[in-house]
């Protein structure tokens, strides 16, 4: 492994990278050079003037290993990755009844509270129901009687 730092040259302008980053090789290197290029220009996109601008990667001392232009790393097309083989299902997802089994008793849980809950909400519904048909008729009723 090799230390590397992503110093960018900008017109007259040199911004040194202090803390570096540990890489594989060069060809690692070069790779997040490019990353690196790319993020900076989403993040800036509009400056027409990084199109000038360069990376300069360095090793530890100040060893210039190579220079990333960034228009380069922008328009130079570079070969696709390998193809990564997918994941088989069974190993992403656990089965179904592995997950149904561990969440049963919260789930039972979760029910008879709900059925304490509808239980007293029934009754509460009641006593107010009971409450205006026992109340009297104003002035201005319309004669309904809740239930008849």
């Amino acid at each position: 492994m090799i230390r590397v730092f992503f110093n960018i040259r900008l017109d007259d302008a040199y911004l040194p990278e202090r803390t570096g980053q540990w890489v594989e090789d060069e060809a690692e290197a070069r790779d997040l050079a490019r990353i690196i290029v790319r993020r900076l220009v989403a993040d800036h996109g509009g400056e027409q003037r990084l199109l000038n601008a360069e990376l300069a990667v360095t090793g530890e001392g100040g060893v210039s290993l190579f220079d990333v232009s960034f228009f380069e790393a922008l328009y130079v097309p570079v070969a696709s990755p390998e193809p990564v083989e997918p994941l088989r299902r069974t190993d992403t997802i656990r089965p179904r009844s592995r997950l149904a089994h561990l969440l049963a008793p919260w789930r039972a849980e979760a029910l008879a509270l709900a059925a304490t809950w509808r239980g007293r909400l029934a009754g509460l519904a009641a006593l107010v129901s009971g409450r205006r048909s026992a109340a009297p008729r104003g002035r201005f009723g319309l004669g309904f009687e809740h239930g008849a």
